[in-house]
C-alpha cells in the first residue's frame, strides 16, 4: 500500500506492506524507495515492512531546509512513530546507513537489528562531498535547462565515468533503471540537498562500535567503494558477510536473492 505520511515538516511518500514485526528500508542519496521492490516482496511475508522516499527524493517533495543527517534521523523516528513501530529491524544502503546509524546510536532501544549495505559513507562521507560538488551542479543545470530527459541523457553519456560512479557499467541490465532513478529528483536536491547531507555526517564509527545490537554489513564484489569492515573491528555484535559476487553499489537490486538470503540468515541466527 502506498500512502503519504506528514511528519517533521515534510510529506513522505511511503510503502507499507505485510504484517508482523516491523522492518524499515532506507535508501541512499539521490536514490529512491522503489529499488527495494525485491526486499518488500520477500520480507513482507513475515514482517510489516516500511520503505519511504527520503525528503527531496522522487515522490517526496523538497523542503527549504532539513537535509542534515540529524534531521533525517528525526524523519525516521517520526515515521516509525507515525506507523506505530516501537522497535524495528532497519536495512539501509549507502548514505542511508548514516541515517540508520545516527538513529541507532541515539535510540538503540528502538533497533532490533541493523543491516548496513555498501556502507563506506559511514566513515568516508567527505570524499563523496568533494566528488558531488561538481556532479550535483551539472545534474541540476541539465535538469533546469532541458528537463528530466536532458539529465537522463547526460547520465547515459557520463554516468559511472565522470559523474556518479555508482551507476552500473554499460551492458548491465540495471544501468538504465539506475540512471532513471538517479535522475528522478528535484533540481534543488542535486544543487543543495545532497551536499548538505554529505557535509553533515557526524563522526559515527566510534559511537556505533559501542552499541550492543546485532549489525550485519553487506557489500558487492564490484562496488567501486567497497566496505572496510576493519572500521567496526571490536564491535561485539558486528559481522561483515562475504561480498556478494557480481554485485556493485546496488547489490540488493542486482543480486536480490543473495542479498535477501543473507538477511534471512542474519535474522534467523542472531535476532
Amino acid at each position: 500500500m502506498h500512502t503519504t505520511a506528514s511528519v517533521n515538516g515534510c510529506n513522505f511518500r511511503c510503502e507499507l506492506r505485510g504484517d508482523g514485526p516491523p522492518m524499515v528500508f532506507i535508501h541512499g542519496e539521490i536514490h529512491g524507495m522503489d529499488y527495494w521492490e525485491h526486499q518488500m516482496a520477500e520480507f513482507s511475508r513475515d514482517f510489516r515492512c516500511l520503505a519511504y522516499d527520503r525528503r527531496g527524493h522522487a515522490g517526496t517533495p523538497a523542503t527549504p531546509f532539513g537535509y542534515s543527517v540529524a534531521n533525517q534521523a528525526r524523519d525516521l523516528q517520526e515515521l516509525m512513530d507515525h506507523f506505530g513501530m516501537e522497535q524495528a529491524i532497519i536495512v539501509a544502503l549507502a548514505f542511508g546507513t548514516t541515517i540508520a546509524a545516527t538513529f541507532a546510536v541515539d535510540h538503540p532501544q528502538r533497533v532490533r537489528g541493523l543491516v548496513i549495505a555498501a556502507w563506506s559513507e559511514l566513515h568516508d562521507a567527505r570524499s563523496y562531498l568533494r566528488r558531488w560538488e561538481q556532479s550535483g551542479v551539472r545534474a541540476a543545470q541539465a535538469l533546469e535547462a532541458g528537463g528530466r530527459q536532458a539529465l537522463v541523457e547526460l547520465l547515459r553519456a557520463e554516468g559511472g565515468d565522470t559523474m556518479f560512479k555508482v551507476i552500473p557499467p554499460r551492458g548491465s541490465p540495471l544501468r538504465e533503471p539506475a540512471i532513471r532513478l538517479l535522475a528522478s529528483h528535484p533540481a534543488d536536491e542535486y544543487r543543495r540537498g545532497m551536499l548538505e547531507m554529505a557535509a553533515s555526517v557526524p563522526v559515527l564509527v566510534p559511537r556505533l562500535r559501542e552499541l550492543d545490537i546485532p549489525v550485519l554489513g553487506l557489500c558487492g564484489t564490484e562496488d567501486p567503494f567497497p566496505d572496510q569492515p576493519q572500521q567496526l573491528a571490536g564491535m561485539r555484535r558486528f559481522e561483515e558477510a562475504d561480498p556478494i559476487p557480481e554485485a556493485g553499489r546496488f547489490l540488493h537490486w542486482e543480486q536480490p536473492a543473495a542479498f535477501n538470503r543473507r538477511i534471512r540468515q542474519f535474522i534467523e541466527e542472531r535476532l
